[in-house]
């Protein structure tokens, strides 16, 4: 989704060269946008020579490629997030780019509890929410110790075209009108447009601050759920309502199901997790004033278009 927008942006002021697994969606891409497509898988170690090939002369790289989901397997996070960002830093400083733009995600906040206005400096908890957290706090270590002139990207709750996550989620939670929720609560969050990233990640390839920054990314609007939610259904679920559970009675039953397909089903993805159940049920808001000081950050794109945009996109989908 983002490297889609990043593209879709900026193919007409950079030449954009860009990497993934899917050769024919890559090349749809490359052909829309007038960019270079390199078929790479980024955790296998005999796509390096390919790898070297595709940063070669590369003013920036924006390594945004990462395995982002509530569930999996440890070895499949370590291979797509910290493995896949070994191999991509090695060719990084093989071609001595410039500037290395590396996107990580608020989750290493998380800590099942509210949150309000969370800095970059704030303490990350002594242990991670799940894997993908954990995964992705091993990546920027592994940034930050690289020789690249790099900057940290943590933008929370990316939606918009292209997004195979959140809305598709929440959307898929809908029955006979109904859409259910693990929590009565209706939390403040913080979203993020993700044509906004795209022009936060601009900002910091473009930008002479001090390498080893990490600035917090959102829309800069925090509102409750519910509120959001509406909004979403309004433009594409028409008189669905809103119902919240009790969260104490939920996060047992998750945990009970979480077992039952981590160990008798074949690790299978439950449809809620203990993280996504919290995600609905606590308050997270980042402060995101660090970007907005340091890199000019200003979000463009409302929540409100934002909804609108997607829900235009969610009805008939382009690339």
């Amino acid at each position: 989704m983002l490297g889609q927008a990043l593209i879709r942006l900026y193919h007409l002021q950079y030449e954009i060269h860009f990497i993934g697994r899917d050769q024919a969606l890559g090349d749809k891409i490359a052909q829309r946008y007038q960019a270079v497509f390199h078929p790479i898988d980024l955790s296998n170690s005999n796509s390096l020579k390919s790898l070297d090939l595709a940063c070669s002369d590369a003013y920036a790289v924006v390594h945004c490629a990462a395995l982002s989901s509530p569930w999996g397997k440890e070895s499949d996070f370590i291979s797509a997030n910290v493995k896949g960002t070994e191999h991509i830093l090695l060719a990084a400083e093989k071609a001595k780019v410039p500037r290395f733009v590396h996107i990580s995600t608020p989750s290493l906040y998380f800590d099942f509890k509210s949150q309000i206005n969370i800095k970059e400096s704030s303490p990350l908890p002594p242990s991670f929410c799940n894997e993908y957290a954990t995964t992705k706090a091993q990546a920027e270590k592994l940034v930050l110790s690289s020789n690249l002139h790099s900057f940290i990207l943590r933008p929370r709750g990316l939606f918009g075209p292209q997004d195979r996550a959140i809305a598709p989620r929440l959307l898929g939670f809908i029955k006979n009108k109904n859409l259910l929720l693990p929590s009565s609560r209706d939390p403040l969050v913080d979203l993020t447009y993700v044509d906004n990233v795209a022009d936060a990640i601009i900002l910091a390839v473009e930008s002479d601050c001090e390498s080893g920054n990490i600035f917090n990314i959102s829309n800069g609007q925090p509102g409750h759920i519910k509120s959001l939610l509406t909004d979403l259904l309004s433009e594409l679920a028409p008189n669905t309502q809103i119902k919240g559970l009790n969260y104490k009675w939920v996060r047992i039953l998750v945990k009970w199901n979480q077992w039952i397909h981590q160990y008798l089903l074949n690790h299978k993805e439950p449809r809620l997790t203990n993280y996504s159940a919290a995600l609905l049920h606590y308050d997270q808001t980042l402060d995101i004033s660090k970007a907005q000081e340091i890199l000019d950050y200003q979000p463009k794109v409302s929540i409100k278009e934002g909804i609108k945009r997607y829900a235009n996109w969610h009805k008939n989908p382009t690339i």
